[in-house]
């Protein structure tokens, strides 16, 4: 417990990185402690735990694992004072928000405000849960209640003279004052929080300002700026151990990048993003590097790949409950417009359909899946007007690429979220009209050689 609250007064100074290495190494003696309390059931002792390690499991990325805890701990039953307790439940509001969790981040907010006013708490943690109901109350779409408990919380936070909690409410009064179309007062909200982080040493709430002032400027068509902010943010993330974060700031350079008409680091950044996301559980930030590679993926007129993807992001988005601002569907939708026009409206929806079916989980795999851009194929591949070689549908190209890369019929099936009759029927049209015998014959074809 020592150990737990010595790291805890560091954690949001430049001294982090340290810290957060030394808990890490200790992170199975912590992982011992927390279970003999609960299994003790010392309600004080692990609450003092939870309330001390949630930062260190937000900036190591460890979501499930810290929640869990915190969970636990919250239902000892025992005594344990109000600030103690204040301390477990926020750290279960930041894990159920950073896991997408809205019911039980607003549910943990609304009850932490109940607590703080019940009890005599330092008004740092009135701040603290109204920043958290506020970022609720947005993905709810209600964007004048959000920027109320935002002000709110930043009035509390500069009265407590909580710094920390200060650029904590930056942040987010930043995201609403975007989405109410105010770029100016949002981008004087991160720039204020940046200049604050920069002198506290608070590095993981610095690099979120960073990506999050990106943001802005991208969405202005600023595309350079965004891309160093991005990238500045990406770096602290790196360099500092964040992995809570760096997915985030992975999206945004691949929005920039892709922008800027550069399809290949585009592709790699949301890559990237896409894997943490997947190792993290971020269904939002997901959803939104999935809807990047859809685009990709379109203007390289893989249409019903793109299509896929696509309807995957939105149905993530859905589960989330978040919208897009309309400056951002204004930047997709030449991609999907593009995507739509390549395929009729029974393909379209039927690829759609097929990717919303999918779980974050296949989703990602799908989108992550080894790919030869249709564009690659040869001329024989791509189909020609002589009579030896008819020209292959867009959904006989698809399964041809996966035969290239050595897949089983079965394995493509799973891979396209199709049944396995009728990839085998696929396969024999292909061969027919490539005039082949073998599946090995196709690889060959396809490859040009």
């Amino acid at each position: 417990m020592a150990l737990a609250e010595e790291a805890e007064s560091k954690l949001r100074g430049p001294e982090d990185v340290e810290w957060l290495e030394r808990l890490e190494g200790e992170h199975d003696n912590l992982r011992a402690a927390l279970s003999l309390a609960l299994e003790r059931e010392e309600a004080e002792l692990g609450l003092r735990f939870g309330g001390a390690l949630w930062m260190f499991w937000e900036s190591h990325g460890h979501y499930s694992e810290g929640r869990r805890w915190l969970e636990g701990t919250l239902e000892i039953e025992g005594t344990a004072s109000a600030a103690v307790r204040a301390k477990a439940l926020y750290g279960v509001c930041q894990m159920a928000h950073l896991q997408n969790d809205t019911d039980r981040a607003e549910a943990t907010a609304k009850e932490g405000i109940e607590l703080c006013a019940e009890s005599e708490i330092d008004d740092s943690f009135a701040a603290l849960f109204r920043w958290k109901l506020g970022y609720a109350v947005r993905l709810r779409g209600d964007y004048e209640r959000a920027k109320e408990l935002l002000e709110e919380s930043l009035t509390l936070s500069r009265e407590a003279d909580d710094k920390w909690g200060i650029a904590d409410a930056l942040l987010e009064l930043g995201a609403i004052s975007l989405y109410l179309d105010d770029h100016e007062r949002a981008k004087e909200c991160y720039e204020e929080g940046i200049n604050l982080c920069r002198r506290l040493g608070y590095g993981l709430r610095l690099a979120d300002l960073l990506n999050s002032l990106g943001d802005v400027y991208m969405l202005e068509g600023d595309f350079e700026r965004g891309a160093d902010l991005s990238g500045e943010a990406a770096v602290l993330y790196r360099e500092r151990g964040y992995k809570g974060g760096l997915h985030w700031a992975l999206n945004s350079m691949g929005w920039v990048a892709l922008l800027q008409g550069n399809h290949e680091r585009a592709r790699t950044s949301y890559q990237e993003s896409l894997t943490l996301c997947l190792e993290l559980g971020d269904r939002l930030t997901a959803s939104e590097s999935l809807e990047g590679l859809s685009c990709i993926s379109g203007a390289e007129r893989e249409a019903e790949w793109a299509a896929r993807l696509f309807g995957a992001a939105e149905a993530l988005r859905e589960e989330v409950g978040s919208e897009h601002m309309p400056e951002e569907d204004a930047l997709r939708e030449p991609y999907l417009a593009a995507v739509r026009s390549r395929l009729d409206e029974a393909a379209w929806e039927t690829a759609w359909a097929e990717g919303r079916a999918m779980s974050m989980e296949q989703a990602i795999e799908y989108a992550l899946s080894e790919r030869k851009p249709l564009t690659s194929l040869s001329p024989e591949a791509e189909g020609s007007s002589s009579d030896e070689h008819p020209t292959l549908t867009p959904r006989e190209k698809e399964v041809a690429i996966l035969v290239t890369h050595g897949l089983t019929n079965h394995q493509i099936a799973s891979e396209l979220v199709l049944s396995q009759h009728t990839v085998d029927k696929h396969v024999k049209n292909i061969l027919k009209k490539l005039g082949l015998h073998s599946r090995e014959r196709v690889a060959s074809r396809l490859r040009g050689q």
